[in-house]
């Protein structure tokens, strides 16, 4: 019984050492992460951002780029029957799915730009019936916290 009352006080201190130390790998994490996972921002970024989304399609003996209306299109299948395709049938985040005009970017620009970089892989690997398009292509006008605009253009790959 004395061991198990000198083991209590021990064992505290390694679990107050343990806690404490793994709060504060969450803490250094999100400074480095693109997107603050476990940070903390005071003010929120007046950034913004304006999304255009494109399809790389082959035509004869050259790439072209095919913008996305609506973020629906029609393409063919193999067997030359169309499909409908839609971005905001798997991305259902507020400002990604908001194509060709300004919203604001929820979490800063760097951040919204490595979610839509992950929404352009998803989306170009699941399109079902979808022969023609070989990538899609989102060129981003951006307005970060007031300052000059900057066009950022980011490719998903169909496999």
């Amino acid at each position: 019984m004395t061991t198990t009352r000198r083991l209590w006080p021990k064992l505290r201190v390694a679990s107050c050492f343990g806690y404490l130390s793994v709060q504060l790998a969450l803490l250094l994490h999100a400074q480095i992460s693109p997107d603050f996972v476990f940070g903390f921002q005071m003010f929120n970024a007046s950034s913004e951002l304006k999304i255009a989304l494109f399809r790389k399609v082959r035509t004869s003996r050259k790439h072209g780029l095919v913008p996305v209306k609506d973020g629906t299109w029609q393409a063919k299948s193999v067997d030359g029957s169309l499909h409908t395709q839609r971005w905001n049938a798997r991305v259902h985040d507020g400002v990604l799915g908001t194509l060709d005009r300004y919203v604001h970017a929820s979490y800063g620009l760097k951040a919204q730009l490595f979610r839509l970089q992950f929404a352009l892989d998803d989306v170009a690997h699941h399109l079902p019936g979808d022969a023609e398009t070989q990538a899609l292509v989102a060129v981003v006008d951006t307005r970060n916290n007031g300052h000059q605009d900057r066009q950022v253009r980011l490719t998903g790959v169909k496999p």
